[in-house]
């Protein structure tokens, strides 16, 4: 790799990988959020054998690569885990039908963002693709095209509405990037912090 300067190294590759795990919450039988970075790794050393069989070295360091053959070269020379616990819902079966439609019955307000109704989850593919659905009701409206009907909001919703009561926000634990909602190295210290803010992902 030679676009990363701290990478350097024209014999080598730099390997990014997205490691998106289904929820316990979800029906996971994992819980990868609260497992280590060596964990983590073993397991995605793993999927590489399965898609690389030729390639991927045996390594004693990590378990998932044992039955490799001789023919495998390429090595893990270091690695960074950045966990990001908060980057998506738990797209539990039966949750669409509480997404709202991008068209509402208030006249000027037209809703988008990925926790709309749209055919992905909470994703960067799907808030814009909600933007292009709301760009579409807001071009239709201004031309005068009818519209599909609105969503039917769930009667539960409305009762629920009736009877919320406002929280106090838990507020910002640490100044680091989970605290925000953002990805970092999971130290003990940032760990200690979601522990108390997100405890139901450590069950």
């Amino acid at each position: 790799s030679v676009t990363c300067k701290e990478y350097y190294d024209p014999e080598a590759s730099m390997l990014e990988l997205v490691f998106a795990p289904c929820s316990p919450i979800a029906g996971s039988k994992v819980n990868w959020i609260s497992k280590s970075d060596e964990e983590i790794i073993d397991a995605t050393m793993g999927e590489l054998a399965r898609l690389f069989p030729t390639e991927i070295a045996a390594d004693e360091k990590w378990p998932a690569t044992k039955n490799q053959g001789p023919q495998g070269q390429a090595r893990l020379r270091k690695f960074a885990v950045v966990k990001v616990p908060r980057s998506v819902y738990a797209a539990v079966p039966g949750r669409n039908k509480y997404r709202p439609s991008q068209n509402t019955p208030i006249e000027g307000l037209t809703m988008a963002g990925d926790w709309t109704s749209q055919k992905f989850l909470g994703s960067m593919e799907g808030a814009v693709f909600a933007g292009k659905l709301a760009a579409e009701v807001v071009a239709k409206k201004a031309k005068n095209i009818e519209l599909p009907e609105d969503k039917v909001i769930q009667q539960n919703i409305i009762a629920a509405a009736n009877d919320y009561v406002a929280k106090e926000p838990i507020g910002v634990k640490g100044e680091g990037a989970i605290a925000f909602g953002g990805g970092a190295a999971l130290t003990q210290q940032n760990e200690s912090l979601l522990k108390e803010a997100d405890p139901v992902i450590f069950a």
